[in-house]
């Protein structure tokens, strides 16, 4: 799950980066400029719980997935060496 979070927190600067240079570079007052990154900041932090909503239990049943998936790969290699009469 660490790299999940990783990744969404690298979105949300990366999206926040973005957002501040179009307001910075933007010809507008102070107070107006304020106002409108507080409404991205806002906009952009509801987007990454939904995003992470969304994702979180994905990204759950593919690590449950995979697991399942080694502990067969791990057992048909037990079988096959058993078969075979490999020791490794």
């Amino acid at each position: 799950m660490s790299h999940l979070k990783s990744f969404l927190k690298g979105v949300a600067l990366g999206g926040l980066v973005g957002v501040a240079m179009g307001l910075f570079n933007a010809p507008k007052k102070g107070a107006e400029m304020q106002k409108d990154a507080k409404k991205v900041i806002k906009n952009i932090s509801k987007k990454g719980k939904e995003m992470k909503k969304e994702i979180e239990p994905k990204i759950k049943k593919a690590v449950k997935d995979s697991k399942k998936l080694a502990d067969k790969a791990k057992k048909t290699v037990k079988k096959y060496k058993k078969i075979n009469g490999t020791k490794r």
